[in-house]
């Protein structure tokens, strides 16, 4: 199995919670470099990153047996590294809030690695919202349109583009609820 491409991790998930070490070994080769690579992107620091990772790593072997609502992998070790990292910096008194700017300094490769799953999940669940409800969501919180400007492309009212909105966001947390990072995404909106 190539490194840039764990397509079974389902199947691996089910080993590692059987406490197959296999299994985790080949998790681990897998995703190591990738959340070291993420995890430097906030710490700006090649030690508290490996630590970070290796913990991350050591975690996931210790409640293997815990991970029934963990349907995927990927994004939930992504969300564990996110929260140690930023963890990280605020006991170093270094957390800088984490926005456009420090996102931007991502590499692409990273930015894809990240990217390539969340927007799979993401869309899946846009699809499953009522149509309007959808178009709102995406024009005011993925595209950055005003409320203004979204009223006056939907012919619908500010009143009814923030009530379409609110409502898109609670139905993509019931939706999403096993997936811990978009929970964060979804509560900073």
């Amino acid at each position: 199995m190539e490194n840039n491409d764990l397509t079974h991790s389902e199947s691996f998930l089910s080993l590692l919670k059987k406490g197959d070490k296999d299994a985790f070994k080949i998790i681990f080769d897998t995703y190591y470099k990738r959340l070291f690579a993420f995890a430097l992107q906030y710490t700006e620091d090649k030690f508290a990153a490996e630590e970070i990772v290796e913990e991350t790593l050591l975690k996931l072997w210790q409640k293997r047996t815990k991970l029934e609502k963990v349907e995927n992998l990927k994004s939930y070790l992504y969300t564990m590294v996110r929260n140690a990292s930023i963890d990280y910096l605020k006991k170093e008194k270094k957390f800088v809030r984490l926005d456009a700017k420090k996102h931007n300094s991502i590499s692409t490769k990273e930015q894809y690695i990240i990217e390539e799953e969340t927007h799979a999940i993401l869309f899946q669940a846009l699809e499953t919202l009522p149509e309007k409800c959808r178009k709102v969501f995406e024009l005011s919180c993925l595209d950055g349109a005003k409320y203004k400007d979204i009223a006056e492309d939907l012919q619908i009212s500010i009143n009814t583009v923030k009530s379409q909105r609110a409502r898109a966001i609670e139905l993509l947390k019931s939706y999403l609820k096993n997936y811990p990072f978009y929970q964060i995404f979804l509560a900073s909106l």
